[in-house]
């Protein structure tokens, strides 16, 4: 999405070609953009010059020359392009607007169709009334401060809430929170006030260095169609997951959702505490490892006992009964379930794609609800849930005595129990593990190997600081 820098390079642009040029009658080709009366809003533009073109927030304001005004807001991948009349694409056209004894005109283009315009007075508000200040017009940080310490939201959706402050977007508020060295998650009751100042010129600075740079071209974004940005080249953590980070050069940069947005960040420069997967095959011994973890004071989660949550969840059941029926009967037969996942492939991927979405989603709630604290995973089916990219860590634990440890804990039908291990792409993936328990030995043995792990991540948490 054009954020504030985008939407100003767009402005400058613009500026420069059609100020002082008079709109001939619309050509509205998608209604829905058009958020004021159609009839106002064609017959409102014809004949009316642009006289001057402003910007609030991430909205673009045409003064005309008369007592009215139009709004633009691009959205996902709105553009507006000058273009030849004669001479332009129509694919994903949703308004064009000639210019009077003119070759060229206004188009906005908009593949997503997301975007919107407004007619309006010029002393009406309309969508711009919520807009909260921009980083510029905010001379004293207490502001910011006075409305986060009331917030239980993560910082990050605060950043992003335009009714408290406008202009930045999920590109720059990943860039602010790394550079005010602010944990996404860290909710905005646990700001400080000298947080507060350090997102402020922070915001400021990065805004004012991606508009000299026309904006961040990421993806779609041209100011024009001659014109892209290029702050991406100054980009520190936003789309740089699984990178060196550039100030630590430690870590690589993690990234996780919330609120449906990727988010970009470096679990040692934003204090955000590590994360790490315990994986490995049946028997290996990942419970008793995790429970190691524990006791050095990690949060810890088990995604077998999240699966087992899941079957207690009536939503969850039903869900799961819509989808694979023939497993019913009446309940859940956990018997079928796993001779199907040994024996038929389709029925493998379906059903464990459908619960791995499930786990997925909970193991990042779990982490960014831990934030600011190690955190330790048991995700036995790792890679083949394509969590792998999710850790800071990947923890493999090992044994050659799975019957053993199998029958120590009680479980029956060990043989049965050990097809699963067919089921786990471990061996696939071994050299993507960052360390290796071995489980052969003592329970004292292992637990020394948990402490020299956690050793050797608090030492690279505590270089350079």
């Amino acid at each position: 999405m054009p954020e504030l820098p985008e939407v100003e390079t767009v402005r400058r642009e613009l500026s420069k070609r059609i100020v002082n040029k008079t709109f001939d009658k619309p050509e509205v080709f998608f209604k829905g953009m058009i958020k004021t009366p159609l009839n106002e809003y064609v017959q409102g533009l014809e004949n009316k010059t642009i006289t001057e073109i402003r910007r609030r927030g991430k909205f673009l304001l045409f003064l005309l020359n008369d007592d009215h005004q139009v709004l633009f807001h691009l959205r996902m991948e709105g553009k507006l392009f000058v273009v030849d009349k004669d001479n332009h694409s129509s694919s994903h056209l949703s308004l064009f607007i000639p210019f009077k004894n003119d070759q060229e005109g206004l188009a906005f283009y908009d593949v997503r169709k997301f975007g919107v315009s407004y007619y309006l007075k010029k002393d009406e508000e309309g969508p711009l009334e919520e807009l909260g200040k921009e980083p510029f017009e905010i001379e004293d940080p207490q502001y910011l401060f006075d409305i986060y310490k009331t917030k239980k939201k993560p910082i990050k959706e605060l950043l992003l809430d335009q009714t408290i402050m406008s202009g930045l977007g999920n590109i720059y508020a990943d860039e602010v929170c790394f550079a005010s060295s602010i944990s996404p998650f860290m909710p905005g009751n646990k700001i400080t006030l000298k947080n507060c100042e350090d997102i402020l010129s922070n915001s400021i600075r990065i805004l004012t260095q991606s508009i000299k740079n026309h904006g961040s071209t990421v993806r779609s974004y041209k100011a024009t169609e001659d014109v892209e940005g290029s702050f991406q080249n100054f980009l520190k953590v936003y789309s740089r997951d699984g990178k060196e980070c550039l100030r630590c050069k430690t870590f690589k940069i993690e990234k996780r959702k919330l609120e449906g947005r990727g988010t970009s960040y470096c679990p040692k420069c934003q204090h955000t505490g590590v994360s790490l997967a315990i994986t490995g095959k049946i028997g290996s011994g990942k419970s008793l490892a995790l429970s190691y973890f524990k006791e050095l004071g990690y949060k810890t989660m088990s995604c077998d006992e999240e699966v087992g949550k899941l079957y207690q969840d009536k939503d969850f059941l039903a869900d799961l009964k819509k989808k694979f029926p023939d497993i019913f009967n009446p309940e859940v037969d956990k018997v079928l379930v796993s001779e199907k996942l040994v024996s038929d492939k389709v029925f493998k991927r379906n059903y464990q794609n459908f619960i791995f979405s499930k786990i997925r989603r909970r193991v990042n709630e779990f982490i960014i609800e831990n934030d600011g604290f190690g955190k330790a995973v048991e995700v036995p089916l790792l890679f083949d849930a394509k969590m792998d990219k999710g850790f800071t860590y990947l923890v493999g634990c090992e044994t050659t005595k799975q019957e053993e440890h199998l029958k120590e804990r009680g479980d029956r039908n060990i043989q049965d129990r050990l097809k699963f291990n067919n089921l786990n792409s471990y061996d696939k993936n071994h050299h993507k593990l960052d360390f290796i328990i071995k489980t052969d030995g003592t329970k004292e043995h292992l637990k020394e190997q948990v402490k020299n792990i956690d050793s050797t991540i608090k030492e690279k948490l505590i270089s350079s600081l």
